[in-house]
C-alpha cells in the first residue's frame, strides 16, 4: 500500500523536493565526514567503506528522482518559483562543499602546482613535479615556499610531466591569481562554470520544449555533484564551452560552435571528435567551413605545441595516460585479453597488444564519427542524438573510466535519460571500495571483478534499451513504408 500511495500522480511533486531535501544532506554529510580523510590519515584509517555505503545510497536516491521526473513531466512549461527551487536545492548541495576535504582524490594538486608555475610566467611542460623536488630545476625560492611545498610533495606520479593542454593551465593560472595554493580559488572557477553550464542546458531545454524539471538530472547529480566541487575535477571548466557550442549549433551559429568546442578540446582532447558533427551543418557555407576547420587547426595547434616541444617520451603525462591508463573499466580489459589470445594463437605474440587495442577503439571512435557525419541530417533532435551517440561510445570504450568521466555524459540524461546510465550513479560509487581493497592486498585480485560490478547492471540495460529502440525505429520504418 505504501508504494502505490507513493506512485499516486499528486504525490509526484512532495516526492520530488524530498529528494531533492534528502540529496542536499548526503552533500552535507560528505562534507561533514570528509574530514576524515584528510592528509592526517593513513587510508587504512579511513571509513572507505562507509563512504561507498553513503554514496551509493545517495545514488539510490538518484535514481528514484529519474523515475519521479518521468512521473512529473508534461508539456506545461514551470513556473519561476518552480525553476528558482530547482536551481537553489542544486547550488545548495555545491555550497555544502565549498569548504569540504576532497575525498579519497588529489588530482587538485597538480592543478594548483600547474596553476602556480603559470601565474609565475613558467612552463608547467617543461619539468616534473619530482624535477622540482630533487632540485633539478631553476625555479625560484619564492615559487617554492612554504605553502607549495606540501602540495608538491601529495601530488600523484610525481615523475610525470603535466598532462593538461593548455586550455586547462590557463583556468588553474587564473584560479592561483584568485586563491593563489588554496583550494578555494580553484573551486571558485568550478562553481562559476557550473552555474554557466546550468544555464546552458537551460536554454537547450528550451529550445527542445522541453519541460525543465529534466534539468534536475544534471542539476542535482550526486555524482556529478561530489566529482566536480568535493573532488574539484576539471571537467567542470569544460562543459560550458562543451554545452555553449552544441546550443550555438542549435542557433545556426555554427562558427562559433566549432570554436567553443574546439576551446573545449584545449581543456580535454575528447571533444575534438565532436567537431566534425557540428561541420557537417556547415556543408551549404563552404566559406564558414574552411574558417571553422582553420581556426580549429590553429586551436589544436597551440594544443599540441607546449606537449611536443617540451619532448614526447617517458616522462610525458600525455605519454603515460595514452599508452598505459587502464582503469575501472569493463570492456578495455576483455577486448585486451582478446587481442592477447589472439596474438598468441596466430603466433603474433610479440606485437604491442595493449598499444593496438588503443589504436582499434580510436578507429573504431573516428569510424562512428565520420559514419554519423555522412548521415543525412533532418532536426535538432537527430543532430543532439548523434553529439550524444558519440560521447556516449567515447566514455564506454575508454580504458580508464574513472567516475569524474560521468561528467561528459551527464548533461545528456537531460535529453536521453536511459536508465543504463542512470544506475551507473550509485554503481560508480564502489570504485571507491578500491581504496579497501589495496589495504588489504587484495585489489590486483579483485579489481577486474570490481569493474564487472561497476558495470554490468549498466551495460546489461543500455543493451536492452539500444534493443528496444532499434525495434521500435524499425517498426516505424515498415509502417511508414507500408503507407
Amino acid at each position: 500500500m505504501t508504494l502505490r500511495f507513493l506512485l499516486l500522480p499528486h504525490h509526484y511533486h512532495w516526492l520530488f523536493w524530498g529528494l531533492g531535501a534528502l540529496i542536499c544532506v548526503g552533500a552535507g554529510g560528505l562534507a561533514y565526514f570528509s574530514s576524515y580523510f584528510s592528509y592526517d590519515y593513513a587510508v587504512r584509517d579511513m571509513p572507505v567503506l562507509q563512504l561507498v555505503g553513503g554514496l551509493f545510497l545517495i545514488g539510490l536516491f538518484f535514481v528514484a528522482l529519474r523515475f519521479c521526473v518521468g512521473g512529473m513531466a508534461s508539456h506545461r512549461g514551470r513556473s519561476i518559483g518552480f525553476l528558482a527551487g530547482l536551481f537553489i536545492v542544486g547550488l545548495m548541495a555545491r555550497l555544502l562543499l565549498m569548504g569540504s576535504e576532497p575525498v579519497l582524490e588529489d588530482d587538485y594538486q597538480r592543478y594548483l602546482w600547474d596553476g602556480g608555475l603559470v601565474a609565475s610566467g613558467l612552463n608547467p611542460y617543461k619539468y616534473s613535479p619530482d624535477d622540482v623536488l630533487n632540485e633539478r630545476v631553476p625555479y625560484s625560492h619564492e615559487l617554492l615556499a612554504d605553502q607549495a611545498y606540501p602540495l608538491l610533495e601529495r601530488i600523484n606520479h610525481p615523475k610525470l610531466r603535466t598532462i593538461y593542454p593548455i586550455g586547462s593551465q590557463m583556468f588553474f593560472g587564473a584560479a592561483h591569481k584568485i586563491g593563489g595554493f588554496s583550494l578555494l580559488g580553484w573551486r571558485s572557477l568550478l562553481l562559476i562554470a557550473e552555474i554557466l553550464s546550468f544555464t546552458a542546458l537551460f536554454l537547450m531545454v528550451r529550445h527542445f520544449k522541453r519541460d525543465e524539471i529534466w534539468l534536475s538530472l544534471y542539476w542535482w547529480n550526486p555524482l556529478v555533484i561530489k566529482e566536480l566541487i568535493n573532488s574539484a575535477h576539471m571537467e567542470g571548466v569544460l562543459l560550458p564551452f562543451l554545452l555553449f557550442g552544441v546550443y550555438a549549433s542549435f542557433r545556426g551559429k555554427f562558427f562559433i560552435a566549432s570554436g567553443a568546442l574546439s576551446l573545449a578540446a584545449s581543456i580535454k582532447l575528447w571533444p575534438a571528435l565532436l567537431l566534425p558533427l557540428i561541420w557537417r551543418r556547415m556543408l551549404t557555407h563552404k566559406l564558414m567551413l574552411l574558417g571553422a576547420i582553420v581556426l580549429s587547426l590553429i586551436i589544436g595547434l597551440a594544443i599540441l605545441w607546449p606537449f611536443a616541444t617540451s619532448g614526447l617520451n617517458e616522462s610525458s603525462g600525455l605519454v603515460a595516460y595514452g599508452l598505459k591508463w587502464k582503469t575501472n573499466s569493463a570492456f578495455f580489459p576483455a577486448f585486451e585479453t582478446y587481442l592477447f589470445w589472439l596474438a598468441t594463437f596466430t603466433g603474433y605474440s610479440w606485437l604491442p597488444v595493449p598499444l593496438i587495442a588503443r589504436v582499434l577503439i580510436g578507429a573504431g571512435l573516428v569510424g562512428v564519427v565520420l559514419w554519423l557525419t555522412s548521415r543525412p541530417l533532418k532536426s535538432d533532435n537527430q543532430h543532439l542524438s548523434h553529439l550524444f551517440i558519440t560521447t556516449l561510445l567515447i566514455f564506454l570504450f575508454s580504458p580508464a573510466q574513472f567516475p569524474w568521466y560521468f561528467v561528459w555524459i551527464a548533461p545528456f540524461l537531460v535529453f536521453f535519460p536511459l536508465w543504463g546510465l542512470i544506475v551507473l550513479v550509485p554503481f560508480m560509487a564502489l570504485y571507491y571500495a578500491g581504496f579497501a581493497l589495496m589495504n588489504m592486498d587484495e585489489y590486483a585480485h579483485y579489481r577486474p571483478w570490481l569493474a564487472l560490478i561497476v558495470w554490468m547492471p549498466a551495460w546489461a540495460l543500455l543493451f536492452w534499451e539500444g534493443h528496444a529502440i532499434w525495434r521500435s525505429r524499425s517498426c516505424d520504418t515498415k509502417n511508414s513504408s507500408a503507407l
